[in-house]
């Protein structure tokens, strides 16, 4: 009987330890992606502020879009690796789960780009991504995590909180957006560029508090998954 309950305990213990990897590859999922697609577009605009601008003028803005391109592609990359480093790339309704990811993280930011783009707010094209991430974070909330949970995969809600973290985010930072008042960056008497002082402020706050955010979520999922396995 010993013996039996030994492996029950064990047992146990195993499928507890998987819920520890899936959660996490999720909560460090928060901090790559995060740091990675908020960071290479914000070494960029700091460049915009520099000295090297001039050289860099030309190919601007193919040379933001590539540079957020290849945010994606790295964040991605990193993430995939970390699921198979820690297998748990596989998931529940997989077929189903594999649709939803990339439905989850293109129609929000396709209807709101051209909701944006219909009404011509252009003002908030620079920080609609922030309202756009903290929907399609509650849509894969609903779905995918919810499986998680389900399965005892998962022990918190990382992807609903980063949801509505986001989406409350979007609030003062839509409001700092929706005030315009004319600047331009000006290098030896040079216009170099020209914008708007609201939205440009808009989004390096939203880029801060997305960080801030996606550190807090990550840290609320790893600590729950700790006391759920290990105990308080």
């Amino acid at each position: 009987m010993e013996e039996l309950a030994e492996m029950a305990r064990m047992a146990d213990f195993t499928e507890r330890l998987r819920a520890y990897r899936t959660s996490l590859a999720h909560a460090l999922g928060f901090i790559i992606w995060a740091s990675v697609m908020i960071g290479l577009p914000l070494a960029y605009v700091a460049i915009m502020f520099s000295p090297w601008f001039p050289a860099l003028r030309p190919y601007h803005p193919i040379a933001f879009m590539a540079t957020v391109a290849v945010a994606i592609a790295i964040s991605l990359l990193i993430m995939g690796y970390l699921q198979a480093r820690l297998d748990v790339a596989h998931l529940p309704n997989e077929k189903l789960a594999h649709a939803i990811w990339p439905l989850a993280f293109s129609i929000p930011f396709a209807v709101i780009y051209g909701l944006i783009g219909a009404l011509e707010l252009w003002a908030f094209m620079p920080i609609a991504w922030c309202l756009s991430g903290g929907l399609a974070y509650l849509l894969v909330g609903l779905t995918i995590e919810r499986w998680l949970v389900r399965e005892r995969l998962l022990f918190a809600r990382p992807f609903t909180l980063m949801g509505v973290l986001a989406i409350a985010i979007s609030v003062p930072v839509f409001y700092l957006a929706s005030l315009g008042q004319p600047c331009a960056y000006v290098i030896e008497g040079a216009v170099m560029w020209g914008w708007v002082a609201g939205p440009l402020s808009a989004m390096l706050l939203a880029s801060a508090l997305y960080l801030l955010a996606s550190f807090a979520t990550s840290l609320y999922a790893l600590l729950t998954a700790e006391r759920a396995v290990f105990g308080p």
